[in-house]
């Protein structure tokens, strides 16, 4: 756990000092935000890439290793790409294109991977949060950061839409689209986004997000047909080897987990009235996500699919990391503003020690290249 301790501290530290040294921009024609400098921003999360990068093991880790390792130069790639039981194409093409022109290091592999991610969450945070401290903190304390360590392919995919947050905004769904399509050779999965599009990009509370929560409703009581047809939708991807094994021991999304993820949702929900005439774009973007994010953990608790359906929110929770900072500051006076903030620093810290020590029994660090080994 040492190492993990010493990347929260590290984004706790400079991140104050990101918004110490923030710059004021006009949002939404009438109100002045902070905005982190780029340099500071990068500079918080580069901790994270390096050593997610640097990492020999952790969980999936080993599989992503010597999968790459099976990769081929691109003048030797052409049976591997085409052979049909190839899953996820994309993700080995780039494997194959980083192995014959870069390196066939499986750290400058996975360092590449950790900055394309890393950099792309910071950005968005860059551009859109009002408070890149209290933005960086909630990423690491929500545990949002491991996946950069574990479950690399689809966060990577999930990054980069993170990143295409304007194509969204500025209504440009074709462009967004075939994004989509593109890494979805990357990871399935991201074909989620498409039909999702037409949701979020409502207003917030309006009948579109209903619509939504009625699905959920509707999903929960009819869980077994929900999980059948899901089941059926991956068959064909790489998470088909997984499906038998996991319904003998995945026992839905960790309660804590929904419940911390659900703030962002249940606060906006409550102070919707107070809110409704300060809302910008990406704020009413951010609280639809949001409500995806709690909709699709809830499903994932109830039909006890935290593994399967429970990777899903990763897609729309990172919007969370914009949005609470933004209703903290929008919603509450000074003097009670800094009690809630207290209070969430506190509760969040807890759920990381909670997650990180409790839930994951304190996750291992080895890295060959750093010569570091923590158990």
């Amino acid at each position: 756990m040492e190492v993990y301790w010493f990347m929260f501290v590290w984004v706790i530290f400079f991140g104050i000092l990101t918004q110490m040294t923030s710059r004021y921009e006009l949002v939404g024609g009438e109100t002045y935000e902070p905005r982190a400098r780029l340099f500071m921003a990068i500079l918080v999360f580069s901790v994270i890439i390096f050593f997610s990068g640097m990492r020999s093991s952790f969980a999936d880790t080993s599989v992503y290793r010597e999968t790459f390792k099976t990769y081929p130069l691109l003048s030797d790639a052409n049976s591997f790409l085409s052979d049909k039981n190839l899953k996820d194409k994309g993700f080995a093409f780039l494997g194959v294109l980083v192995k014959t022109f870069i390196s066939d290091n499986y750290t400058v592999w996975f360092t590449i991977i950790s900055v394309i991610s890393g950099v792309s969450v910071a950005l968005i945070l860059y551009k859109y949060s009002c408070n890149f401290a209290v933005s960086a903190f909630l990423f690491m304390a929500s545990c949002q950061f491991t996946w950069m360590f574990n479950g690399i392919r689809q966060f990577l995919v999930a990054s980069i839409m993170f990143l295409c947050t304007d194509l969204i905004l500025k209504k440009k769904f074709m462009i967004y689209a075939l994004i989509v399509c593109l890494l979805s050779t990357i990871h399935q999965s991201a074909l989620i986004l498409i039909p999702v599009y037409f949701i979020v990009t409502g207003e917030p509370w309006s009948k579109r997000t209903l619509l939504f929560v009625g699905g959920v409703i509707l999903a929960i009581l009819f869980a077994g047909v929900f999980t059948n047809i899901f089941n059926d939708v991956v068959e064909n991807t790489s998470y088909s080897g997984a499906i038998e094994s996991l319904k003998e021991t995945d026992d839905g999304t960790n309660i804590v987990r929904v419940l911390v993820e659900s703030v962002p949702t249940i606060i906006a929900f409550i102070y919707r009235d107070k809110i409704n005439e300060k809302l910008t774009p990406i704020i009413k973007l951010s609280i639809n996500m949001s409500l995806m994010s709690t909709g699709i953990y809830v499903i994932s608790k109830v039909v006890s699919s935290g593994i399967m359906i429970g990777r899903l929110p990763i897609y729309f929770s990172m919007y969370n990391l914009i949005l609470l900072p933004w209703l903290l500051k929008n919603i509450f006076y000074k003097k009670e503003k800094d009690l809630v903030y207290y209070i969430m620093i506190v509760c969040y810290f807890a759920f990381f020690y909670y997650q990180m020590c409790i839930t994951w029994g304190g996750p291992s660090y080895y890295s060959e290249i750093l010569k570091l080994r923590y158990s």
